[in-house]
């Protein structure tokens, strides 16, 4: 009987290792897909978000550009009206108040002269013969011409005997060429005398021409 032929070797079984390789891989290709999507949204959240936050910035900023704006408005508005004010108000009312009143209240246009003194123990008034209970009298005789357009007053109380020595001596008794003010353009004549110590010598007679109350004096020498 021949011998039986040999059989043929068995067909090895097919290992799936390669498969579940290929799983694997699959499976984390998948994870890094997620992940890249994942991370791809949270850049685009966090760049959106970053976005946001500068616009709030410049908006406190502008805020503080307040902060200046009090200080440049309080420093030039004080300094000028302090200088301007005092210094032209001051000089210009003091002289023009004082000369214009001088010279329409208290003087008078008029021409006056006065005679040498003469001096006694003595005074006949016309009436009655005084002696001096000072020393001596002194008489001075007074022309005034009235050169102004309103009256100036002539009476006993507008003279004063002016001694060198800077004494004014009141005086006792006079006599008028006229009664009442000198109108303008016409001229008068007064004779007055006072009652003087021994020493006395006399320099000028003061003259106030103003015919109510007031006026300015003014200085005629004698002789």
């Amino acid at each position: 009987m021949p011998p039986e032929a040999p059989q043929p070797p068995a067909t090895p079984r097919k290992s799936r290792t390669g498969l579940y390789v290929g799983i694997a891989c699959g499976c984390l290709l998948l994870i890094a897909v997620v992940i890249a999507v994942a991370g791809a949204g949270l850049w685009m959240f966090s760049r959106d978000s970053g976005e946001d936050g500068p616009t709030t910035g410049p908006s406190t900023s502008e805020s503080s550009t307040e902060v200046p704006s009090d200080e440049p408005t309080e420093e030039p508005t004080e300094e000028p009206t302090d200088e301007v004010t005092e210094d032209p108000t001051d000089e210009p009312t003091d002289e023009p108040t004082e000369a214009p009143s001088d010279d329409s209240t208290n003087m008078a246009h008029f021409e006056a002269e006065a005679s040498a003194p003469e001096e006694g123990t003595t005074l006949d008034t016309g009436s009655e013969t005084m002696t001096s209970a000072n020393g001596k009298y002194i008489g001075v005789k007074v022309l005034l011409t009235n050169t102004g357009d309103r009256g100036i007053a002539l009476d006993l109380d507008r003279f004063t005997f002016l001694d060198v020595d800077g004494t004014e001596y009141q005086l006792m008794h006079g006599v008028f060429s006229t009664i009442g003010p000198i109108e303008p353009g016409e001229e008068a004549s007064a004779e007055l005398y006072a009652d003087v110590p021994e020493d006395a010598e006399l320099e000028a007679v003061t003259y106030n021409p103003a015919s109510g109350p007031g006026g300015q004096s003014v200085s005629i020498p004698v002789g």
